[in-house]
């Protein structure tokens, strides 16, 4: 099989090579997954660099998401079977012909279901439901304040928070990606390169500010989205985009009474501290089950802003970081890649 392998870490126009390597076996409780597609995201600039919080065991193959056609199994493999259509939770791996996983990263997805939109939700839509339904438990008539809003996981917490009831306040950066953001259902789009988004977040609700804020940019934008939650509001720190990780004064939660609080969805898969995906497999389902469910009823529709061969993984990289990509970015495998 293709496959793109990081020998050593650096910059992803040097370091990630098109190689070829043999198809993996499955071990007991193992499945071996023909990849149809996989996701592209800027946390992947980041471990080909050795500078994510969890440092890739070298060499390895980039993309922790991918969607397929299960190939093999091994023993003691109940939850798939070969042929079934599935989505992936990769330790690391998606960007081959094949990987191999545990049985309790697969998630079965209907038949007619694009692969691109499997590789997409598996990660950046659970993280959404994960988040607003598991951990800031977000209320019908609630109002939602998502950041970065065009891209995968702000497109997704767009159209899960107006499944879920609430009103969306979009904050994205540029027209094409506001337009977006109001395509996918929001109610009121805020340009953060014209706009100081606190101030529209306090004119569109009356001064009251809002219940939840999806922050997964971080840096000031972290901080002045806290000033503008409303009494007992409630933050949801994602992720820094903006590489910068914030410094919270307790003070700004006291005044009105808010929460701050994380959702790392790796945790679940075992990539933490602590983690253990076998721990965790009824609310990784129950999440999985939740997004599928809202798909299936027509409530969510992810959108594959771009698609790239496996040979072209870094180009694909390149209009993920160069914010060229509103929705998912993939890359998808052709028969050369098995």
């Amino acid at each position: 099989m293709r496959a793109i392998v990081v020998h050593e870490f650096g910059n992803y126009k040097d370091v990630a090579k098109l190689e070829t390597l043999p198809v993996p076996e499955p071990g007991p409780g193992e499945v071996v997954v023909r990849n149809k597609a996989a996701g592209v995201s800027f946390a992947a600039s980041l471990n080909i660099a050795g500078k994510y919080q969890r440092k890739a065991p070298l060499p390895y193959i980039p993309s922790t998401e991918s969607a397929g056609i299960v190939h093999a199994v091994g023993e003691n493999v109940t939850r798939v079977a070969v042929g079934d259509h599935v989505m992936c939770s990769v330790n690391h791996g998606g960007a081959a012909g094949f990987c191999k996983i545990e049985d309790v990263a697969c998630f079965k997805i209907p038949k007619d279901m694009d692969f691109a939109v499997g590789s997409a939700v598996v990660t950046s839509y659970n993280t959404s439901y994960g988040a607003l339904v598991r951990r800031a438990k977000l209320q019908r008539g609630e109002t939602l304040l998502v950041h970065g809003a065009a891209g995968a996981v702000g497109m997704a917490a767009v159209e899960i928070g107006k499944a879920l009831g609430a009103t969306v306040i979009a904050v994205a950066g540029g027209e094409t990606h506001c337009e977006t953001a109001r395509r996918h259902g929001a109610d009121y789009v805020i340009d953060h390169r014209q706009e100081d988004f606190r101030e529209r977040v306090m004119k569109f609700t009356d001064g009251r500010g809002v219940d939840v804020v999806y922050d997964s940019i971080g840096g000031d934008v972290t901080i002045q989205s806290i000033r503008s939650l409303a009494w007992e509001g409630r933050l949801l720190t994602i992720g820094y985009a903006c590489g910068t990780i914030p410094d919270i004064a307790a003070n700004r939660l006291l005044l009105k009474n808010a929460s701050a609080m994380g959702f790392n969805l790796g945790h679940f898969f075992g990539w933490s501290p602590g983690g253990n995906r076998r721990q965790h497999i009824d609310a990784l389902d129950e999440m999985a089950a939740g997004v599928l469910d809202l798909y299936s009823k027509g409530q969510i529709k992810p959108e594959i802003g771009a698609r790239f061969p496996l040979p072209q993984f870094v180009d694909a990289l390149d209009a993920v970081i160069n914010r060229k990509v509103d929705g998912k970015c993939v890359i998808e495998m052709s028969e050369e890649d098995y």
